[in-house]
């Protein structure tokens, strides 16, 4: 549709009761549905899975397990060495 004969521009008009140009009415289910959506991407984006943090653990005991193992042989390498002293 033309704004005037003057005016050559076309505006895209969807009320003529109300004359909108061109604003798109989106009912409110839709919104809804548009915002759980992503307000569900962003949630999940940097969350950690539960299987990813029992992974995590897993790790943490080894390596406390084998901290304390290398800590046992270095005082027994220090205590060997204080007696040939």
């Amino acid at each position: 549709m033309k704004k005037s004969i003057e005016d050559q521009i076309d505006i895209v008009q969807q009320c003529t009761m109300c004359k909108s140009e061109g604003e798109l009415m989106i009912d409110e289910q839709r919104i809804k549905t548009i915002f759980d959506k992503e307000r569900e991407a962003y949630r999940n984006r940097d969350k950690l899975t539960i299987e990813h943090v029992r992974s995590l653990e897993k790790q943490i005991e080894n390596l406390l397990r084998d901290k304390a193992s290398l800590q046992d042989q270095l005082n027994k390498y220090i205590n060997k060495e204080m007696e040939q002293r």
